[in-house]
């Protein structure tokens, strides 16, 4: 009989943002995640700041929103976020909000 294990690491490890000197754990639960994809289907100005308070925290949304970020900064940080949340680089989700885009 196979026994399969759910390694350890990706348990209990959370992946982190750093803007400037801060560092923000990224929560990447599953029940988040969801939440994230459900929002994320309302209009950009609608579902990025609350993206944010989902993945950060309502103390790190804050705090981004008083650095009063530039537009490409901010942006960078949505897609951070979404590589954080599903594990994959930040160049695949990147290209794949381009390719959304252009079919629009």
């Amino acid at each position: 009989m196979a026994v399969y294990t759910l390694s350890e690491e990706l348990i209990n490890s959370k992946p982190e943002i750093r803007i400037g000197d801060k560092i923000y754990k990224v929560d990447d639960r599953k029940k988040t995640v969801d939440k994230i994809s459900k929002i994320s289907k309302k209009s950009p100005e609608d579902a990025d700041g609350e993206m944010i308070k989902l993945a950060l925290g309502e103390k790190a949304a804050k705090e981004i929103e008083e650095m009063d970020l530039p537009f490409p900064a901010y942006t960078q940080l949505l897609t951070l976020i979404g590589a954080a949340v599903s594990g994959e680089k930040p160049e695949e989700i990147e290209a794949r909000f381009q390719e959304a885009k252009a079919a629009n």
